[in-house]
């Protein structure tokens, strides 16, 4: 991984961009010698973003189920009520 100063990174910054697009390198962009970017090809950020998305989605996941089994429980409810021979109440 390639590191470069920010001031010859804003300088160079198309040269950059070709050796992202051509050899698929990863550069880290300083400032004050401390890294405060990275510049990494698109193809492979849009994996991680795909990646983090998924685990988001398979955290909702089981929640899909839970709804489902609520919905349901209330239509248990309301048969169990409709049959009932109790007081009718009003909802």
């Amino acid at each position: 991984m390639k590191s470069i100063p920010l001031t010859q990174a804003k300088a160079r910054l198309s040269e950059l961009v070709e050796r992202l697009i051509l050899k698929k390198e990863h550069i880290v962009i300083t400032k004050h010698g401390n890294p405060v970017a990275a510049l990494l090809p698109y193809e492979e950020w849009e994996r991680q973003q795909a990646g983090a998305a998924g685990g988001l989605a398979a955290a909702k996941g089981p929640r899909k189920d839970l709804d489902e089994e609520i919905d349901r429980m209330v239509e248990e409810i309301y048969e169990a009520r409709a049959k009932s021979k109790a007081r009718k109440v009003r909802l």
